[in-house]
């Protein structure tokens, strides 16, 4: 789970307590963990590039898993080639 995963990252002991305790059960976990997490922009901001590069990874996984290679030009990620191989 992503969630607990950056939690482990967290460096602050007090936000990281905050954060496993919301993971810990209850309502609304996405919701709570993203309104504990706003304490701290910059934590919050590094929440969100876990979570994209995670997501990043699991699409490269999934392509690779049906055989399509996706080459992504550096310095414009907007144009992509895709290549069956």
């Amino acid at each position: 789970m992503d969630m607990e995963d950056f939690a482990d990252t967290v460096p602050n002991e007090k936000l990281k307590t905050k954060l496993f305790h919301v993971l810990s059960g209850g309502k609304k976990i996405f919701r709570r963990f993203k309104d504990t997490l706003s304490s701290d922009a910059r934590e919050l901001d590094r929440y969100y590039q876990f979570v994209e590069s995670r997501n990043k990874e699991r699409v490269m996984d999934w392509l690779e898993s049906i055989d399509v290679n996706l080459k992504v030009s550096v310095g414009n990620e907007n144009q992509a080639e895709k290549m069956r191989e």
